[in-house]
């Protein structure tokens, strides 16, 4: 490595590592660290063993629903590989606003390793539809169970679930159009270009052959999932096991501080609740009010004094504590890259 490739990499290294210092200032100022402290001295650490350890198993799944899904669309990648994938789309999605920039991070990785974009991105799409499949049915599971007292928590928390609950349907349903209806999408396209065409002549007929082009590849999807529907199937119960995995995580908690009388699918669709109502909001790691649901929901679940407590464990072991390890781990690798291949791009 010459000296100019050497310090391009410190460089490009260091203000990763600054990024990344800047996303934990901003997403744990709120929080006390001696709080944190006396509450893992509070609880059993081997229940919070098991709940890392299904934290590993979320992302175990999503690296085997991406693994199938590249398979599926002609683009197979080793399993080591998804994973990388799966921690990627981890990390950026819980510092961006609705998660918007995992995907494209993911995109990025899979472009990287030699993956067209276009199976990248069926891949994407079919994990994130299970994904969204399977967390509205780990809410309808947390409503049936629970709906006497999301109902006397008021209009409040009811529009909060409402506006998830919806937001997530509509984003499924408009998957399915996407993805089965052959007119839908370009029927919906046509009517945006009309205006387009007017307002921006000069780019009008790019976007036009940019549409035609994603229409080819999902007609490509939707003959894959009619030959392909038991290997769908395993998608769908895989994104069950995971969210379930990462759903459970209050349960451990609750098992860490000696507590009865909960069954681990009540907490896990109790959870399914808090996740569905947040997640689409325009916040990075739903940070706030994911803690200010916690603490709403769970009001009945665990001892007011180890209320926030079980807050602060829950939310360290389900995301504060991946996140650091999953930034960690992207700083090393893109510093191990800038160092090796200082010509290439890196993730």
């Amino acid at each position: 490595m010459n000296k100019l490739h050497w310090k391009k990499g410190i460089a490009c290294g260091g203000m990763f590592l600054a990024l990344l210092g800047l996303t934990f200032y901003i997403l744990l100022s709120d929080q006390d660290p001696g709080k944190l402290w006396t509450a893992l001295g509070q609880a059993e650490w081997s229940w919070l063993a098991v709940g890392a350890a299904c934290m590993m198993l979320f992302f175990c799944c999503e690296a085997k629903n991406i693994q199938t899904g590249l398979g599926l669309f002609g683009s197979p990648a080793p399993y080591a590989s998804c994973l990388l994938y799966a921690i990627t789309g981890f990390f950026f999605s819980s510092v961006t606003p609705s998660a918007s920039g995992g995907q494209p991070m993911q995109l990025y990785a899979m472009y990287r390793d030699g993956h067209a974009p276009a199976p990248g991105a069926l891949a994407l799409l079919t994990d994130f539809f299970s994904f969204q499949l399977a967390a509205v049915f780990w809410a309808s599971v947390g409503f049936f169970l629970h709906h006497a007292q999301l109902i006397r928590l008021g209009n409040g928390v009811w529009l909060c679930f409402a506006f998830g609950a919806v937001l997530n349907l509509l984003v499924v349903v408009a998957l399915c159009g996407a993805v089965f209806s052959p007119r839908a999408l370009p029927t919906l396209w046509g009517w945006l270009m009309r205006p387009a065409r007017r307002l921006f002549p000069q780019r009008a007929e790019g976007w036009r052959r940019w549409g035609e082009k994603q229409w080819k590849d999902l007609r490509q999807c939707t003959r894959c999932y009619r030959t392909h529907k038991r290997q769908l199937g395993k998608m769908f119960l895989t994104s069950l096991v995971q969210l379930a995995a990462y759903h459970s995580v209050p349960f451990w908690v609750y098992l860490a501080f000696g507590l009865q009388g909960q069954s681990f699918w009540a907490m896990v669709g109790l959870q399914g609740v808090l996740f569905l109502s947040v997640s689409s909001l325009p916040l990075p790691g739903a940070v706030g009010l994911t803690e200010g649901g916690f603490l709403l929901l769970y009001q009945t679940i665990f001892p007011g004094a180890l209320l926030p407590s079980a807050m602060l464990l829950s939310r360290t072991v389900s995301f504060y504590f991946f996140l650091l390890l999953s930034g960690l781990f992207l700083a090393f690798r893109f510093l191990r890259l800038a160092w090796r291949h200082p010509a290439a791009k890196t993730t």
